[in-house]
């Protein structure tokens, strides 16, 4: 079991971004957080996309993964803002957007969810961006740096899963087939309406331990159930090779990678090969922090890509 201290810092994030009901304006001091209220939407291939932004300069676009929102980004906001145009996305079917029912279906795919952000690219009239995204919202940069690599400055990628790039090995086919068995597994879980269950069984998948649900507030609770339908879309959808490592050696644009020291053993597979394969990447390991990264240690994050930030200038 991880020690109070690791899991300490992303309490306090999901105790901010699971309660939905709050004041339009919430700053702590010792986080340097402030959550901005009453977000501003554009219409992006027949959908609202709701976003939050900050700031004044080069734009940054923050890319959330699944089961989250536009608050995932909150204890960067304020860091990033200082010198920066900040833009939190809630991608499509994530709060405060239109969500599908749990029997419907839709359509969950990287490629789906790139060009919205380039068609919301388009409508900010935003020419080019540097693009931030964690997990599912880090392979949706990807595949906009493949596709449109015009509209990207630079990018930093918390821990995409990419199963083209380990796969054929006997280490990266065991981890992709363990990772593989667990989304179904959820998946089943959700099916049955066991919605506590299929949370527990998610972040095993890509904590490690399920014991952070035992200990955040209801509130944080809730608000992942709400983002819960596009979670299980992705992982019975499964679109983790969207991507190969030819398109992505042609990536030049400027990319710092991110990995949790506690991370489940493919995380930290697919991004030191993705260390490899990229031609202009910086491998930077977070201490203190799985999966949650950015929410677990927001302190050494930020200082990490706001160091990246500022080499580019």
């Amino acid at each position: 079991m991880k020690s109070f201290k690791f899991i300490l810092p992303f309490i306090l994030l999901i105790s901010i971004v699971g309660c939905k009901t709050r004041n339009p304006k919430i700053s702590t001091n010792s986080q340097e957080t402030t959550i901005v209220e009453q977000p501003k939407w554009v219409n992006v291939q027949g959908e609202k996309l709701h976003y939050i932004e900050q700031g004044e300069g080069e734009p940054i676009i923050l890319i959330h993964g699944a089961i989250g929102d536009y608050n995932a980004w909150n204890f960067q906001m304020d860091t990033l803002a200082l010198n920066h145009r900040v833009i939190s996305i809630s991608r499509r079917y994530a709060w405060p957007n239109n969500q599908p029912s749990r029997n419907d279906s839709f359509e969950c795919t990287v490629a789906l969810h790139s060009k919205d952000l380039v068609s919301f690219m388009e409508k900010m009239n935003i020419p080019s961006a540097h693009l931030m995204g964690h997990s599912y919202g880090a392979m949706i940069a990807l595949r906009t740096a493949v596709d449109n690599p015009e509209l990207v400055k630079s990018m930093v990628l918390g821990e995409p899963v990419i199963y083209s790039i380990i796969s054929g090995s006997e280490k990266g086919d065991s981890l992709v087939n363990d990772f593989r068995n667990n989304a179904k597994a959820a998946v089943k879980l959700y099916r049955q309406g066991k919605d506590e269950e299929t949370l527990r069984q998610f972040f095993r998948t890509v904590l490690g331990s399920d014991e952070l649900y035992d200990i955040v507030p209801k509130s944080a609770r809730d608000g992942w159930k709400q983002n819960l339908v596009e979670g299980i879309c992705i992982s019975q959808t499964q679109d983790f090779a969207f991507t190969t490592r030819e398109e992505l050696s042609g990536i030049q644009q400027p990319v710092l990678l991110i990995k949790g020291e506690h991370s489940p053993e493919i995380m930290k597979l697919v991004n030191d090969s993705l260390n490899v394969i990229l031609p202009n990447s910086k491998l930077k390991l977070l201490s203190d922090a799985s999966h949650g990264l950015q929410g677990q240690n927001p302190g050494d994050f930020n200082r990490y890509v706001i160091n990246f930030l500022n080499r580019l200038r």
